[in-house]
């Protein structure tokens, strides 16, 4: 949500025993040799959630707690123009609430998971879906710190010509798009 990278990262030291020193790990059920020269995972960065205790570090010593705010904020502000862009059309039904980035919907009736496999196959968008209860819906989550309002609205100009150009060729229909 914040921008940090989730894999890619890298710690270089000078000493090496600075490194076992302060991620050194015995896991039994992880590492099953013996010999510490063939299981780096056990000085590994990557190998559990320490990695992400330093990538969150690095970023707040970046920018700040400020910066975290307005990164934050820019997301919630991604999920609201999503939200008022399906409310503002009735091919749509929102199923989310306010104040999350997570922005629940479905569009013209046409089953989620229908419609986020096809989008997927015909590699014009990848967006997930999920369920509560009986509701079946896509799952548009805002979490790219890049993306901007334009980019929110492409997304659904991009889903809604799919679904167009997928009715016109007689591939989607109400039910199904597969």
């Amino acid at each position: 949500m914040i921008g940090t990278p989730l894999s890619c990262s890298i710690i270089v030291v000078k000493d090496q025993k600075n490194l076992h020193d302060s991620f050194s790990n015995d896991a039994s059920y992880l590492y099953q040799t013996d010999q510490d020269d063939f299981n780096l995972g056990k000085i590994s960065i990557q190998c559990g959630r320490r990695n992400d205790a330093l990538k969150f570090w690095t970023l707040w010593k970046s920018v700040g707690s400020e910066g975290l705010e307005r990164i934050v904020d820019h997301q919630f502000d991604l999920a609201d123009c999503a939200r008022e862009y399906i409310l503002s059309n009735p091919d749509y039904t929102l199923y989310s609430f306010e104040d999350s980035i997570s922005v629940c919907f479905n569009y013209k009736g046409i089953p989620a998971r229908d419609l986020c496999t096809a989008l997927y196959e015909k590699s014009s968008l990848l967006v997930g879906y999920g369920s509560y209860k009986e509701d079946e819906f896509v799952r548009f989550v805002t979490i790219n710190a890049q993306n901007s309002k334009e980019d929110i609205i492409n997304f659904f100009k991009v889903l809604e010509k799919f679904v167009g150009e997928s009715e016109a060729i007689g591939i989607a229909e109400a039910s199904t798009l597969n």
